[in-house]
């Protein structure tokens, strides 16, 4: 079976099939003509910085999502950071990160923005190259390095919610298969497989009894390691297994930047337990013990943004952490809705909160933190 990568390269490969597929994305509105993306964009106001920035200031930009001629991707964030950098005079200019000569033109710049793409490759990249920006040469980087580090990675996600003793789902990673044995042995099934790297619920499995764990731990420490829907890498020497909430009924997305939270619920398709990528949303209150861990987690991720997906189990009455990310599929300037109003919560305190009505692009209220103290 090819995977969307696969498919995606044969389709751009063939003139005909890309123009025909570039016209359908536009007919579904996830491509919009680069000359009527302000339409789009101008549906929430303007975010401006409390007080005025260095005029010395020039910043970096990276396009993503830009593989269309004349065309830009819906969810790319790049649009949004230029709203806001022109609406505030600050200096940018678009920044080939991917060159050969990319340490070179970053001479030119005091901050690169990036929305990275998910992937491990991507990741691999970013991760070694925020590196040198960050800690070599000096420049604010948004994702900074150890943003970075974390994201699209939930073996390195778990080991900061244990440090922190943040409440994920109880969670068993490992680089060893004695160790990975040894759990499987005494573990109560079914259980949940995870890739460390894996956005849309794709590279999650439920494993259903003892048999089917073992198969995935002899392929993850094979010679050649076991199959992931990336063509270009396997799982390897490792194992991330979580406990199945069986009593778990949504997922709960709360997004944190500044003292501003947004949200929204997520349900699974039936007969699935997934939410992730189901599409079936739903904008309605949240809970301040949920809107206090997601706030958490931010603070102890020290992140510009982060959103942190929650699920709810009935028999506990407690919260637990599925995954964080400082990036993630935006759809609308609306995040969060109280009786179909659009707007957000501002914290004033742990467990108090004021709705605000408004909309935003979140990616604007990001750069919004990260320049204000330049």
């Amino acid at each position: 079976m090819l995977s969307r990568t696969q498919i995606k390269d044969i389709v751009f490969s063939i003139p005909i099939l890309k123009k025909y597929y570039t016209k359908k994305r536009v007919a579904n509105g996830s491509l919009i003509p680069l000359n009527e993306i302000h339409t789009v964009l101008d549906v929430a106001p303007n975010v401006y910085l409390e007080k005025p920035i260095s005029l010395n200031l020039k910043v970096g930009l990276v396009k993503d999502g830009h593989e269309y001629e004349g065309f830009v991707k819906a969810r790319a964030y790049y649009p949004k950071y230029e709203r806001f950098l022109r609406n505030n005079n600050i200096a940018f200019a678009y920044y080939d990160i991917f060159a050969h000569d990319w340490q070179v033109k970053a001479r030119d710049f005091d901050v690169v923005i990036w929305h990275t793409e998910s992937d491990p490759s991507t990741q691999d990249i970013a991760t070694n190259k925020i590196y040198v920006l960050e800690k070599l040469m000096g420049k604010k980087c948004l994702p900074s390095f150890d943003e970075i580090w974390s994201y699209e990675d939930k073996i390195n996600a778990h080991y900061l919610y244990k440090h922190y003793n943040l409440p994920e789902i109880p969670t068993f990673v490992t680089h060893s298969k004695r160790d990975a044995i040894a759990y499987v042995n005494k573990v109560k099934f079914p259980i949940i497989s995870k890739l460390a790297t894996g956005s849309s619920s794709f590279g999650v499995v439920k494993l259903k009894d003892k048999n089917a764990a073992v198969r995935l731990i002899n392929e993850s420490f094979s010679f050649k390691g076991a199959k992931t829907y990336f063509p270009f890498q396997r799982q390897k020497n490792y194992l991330l297994f979580q406990e199945f909430i069986e009593d778990a009924t949504f997922d709960l997305r709360i997004m944190v930047v500044g003292d501003k939270l947004f949200g929204y619920y997520r349900y699974p398709n039936a007969g699935d337990f997934k939410a992730s990528g189901a599409g079936n949303y739903e904008r309605k209150e949240i809970p301040s013990q949920a809107l206090d861990l997601a706030f958490k987690v931010r603070e102890k991720f020290q992140s510009v943004f982060l959103a942190t997906d929650l699920l709810f189990s009935q028999k506990t009455q407690k919260y637990y952490i599925i995954e964080s990310s400082i990036f993630i599929g935006i759809d609308t300037s609306a995040q969060l809705k109280l009786n179909n109003v659009p707007g957000y919560y501002r914290r004033i305190s742990e467990g108090n909160y004021t709705f605000n009505k408004g909309k935003f692009w979140v990616q604007e209220l990001a750069l919004n933190e990260l320049l204000k103290g330049k």
